[in-house]
């Protein structure tokens, strides 16, 4: 399991610790048992501020909410990299393919193209799929845009992808930039409005999404 896939597993676990060491201190507190009630020194607010002090507090804040995105990810106060961006570093040759392989499967506008490349991101975090984002475009039999078994050809090669595409697969891969859930791995032309035992998402552009249940309770 790579340390992207591992990561979500380990937040499972920070977030359930957190809530019940949340709930124990709500407890001790409502008891009476967390400050005492009577202190020679202070009130149970001056003992906070004294054992904190009120830099100490506002850098926490601070700190866990730095840089914090729609997609970012902190814990215990500690501010994570943005986990949706790809860590990958890809070559020239391979952004051309990856731009004209989401503008064959969707250029309608931004929003079209970028759940495109979202769900090929997505697959990457799916332990289903390839963490490489270039295997899990040029998998056998998986976007036609790359490769077409009925005509043997690479259908890609002289596309010449818009701006718009272009701006969508650069913010999804260095700006962890989505427009769909982290459990939608699948998506046909909006001819198929249904996919046997699968969920439909929705539409967006001219690909409709669908999912299993199955993703989406392991992944979100």
């Amino acid at each position: 399991m790579n340390l992207k896939k591992r990561h979500r597993y380990q937040m499972r676990t920070y977030a359930i610790m957190a809530a019940i060491g949340c709930l124990v201190c709500f407890q001790s507190v409502r008891a009476g048992t967390f400050f005492p009630s009577s202190v020679e020194d202070g009130s149970k607010g001056d003992i906070a501020a004294s054992l904190m002090g009120e830099e100490t507090v506002k850098g926490v804040v601070e700190k866990s909410t730095k840089n914090k995105g729609s997609a970012g990810r902190t814990s215990e106060c500690q501010t994570m990299e943005n986990l949706n961006m790809y860590g990958e570093t890809l070559t020239e040759e391979e952004k051309d393919i990856l731009y004209k392989v989401v503008s064959m499967e969707c250029d309608t506008g931004y929003e079209g193209s970028l759940a495109v490349i979202s769900c090929m991101m997505n697959r990457t975090q799916s332990d289903k799929y390839s963490d490489d984002l270039m295997d899990v475009v040029t998998e056998d039999s998986q976007f036609t845009a790359y490769y077409d078994k009925e005509t043997g050809t690479y259908p890609y090669v002289d596309r010449k992808p818009s701006e718009e595409c272009i701006a969508a697969v650069d913010d999804a891969l260095y700006k962890g930039k989505r427009n769909i859930p982290s459990y939608i791995l699948y998506f046909r032309s909006s001819s198929y409005d249904y996919l046997n035992g699968y969920e439909t998402y929705g539409q967006i552009g001219d690909n409709t999404y669908f999912y299993l249940t199955e993703d989406k309770y392991e992944m979100q």
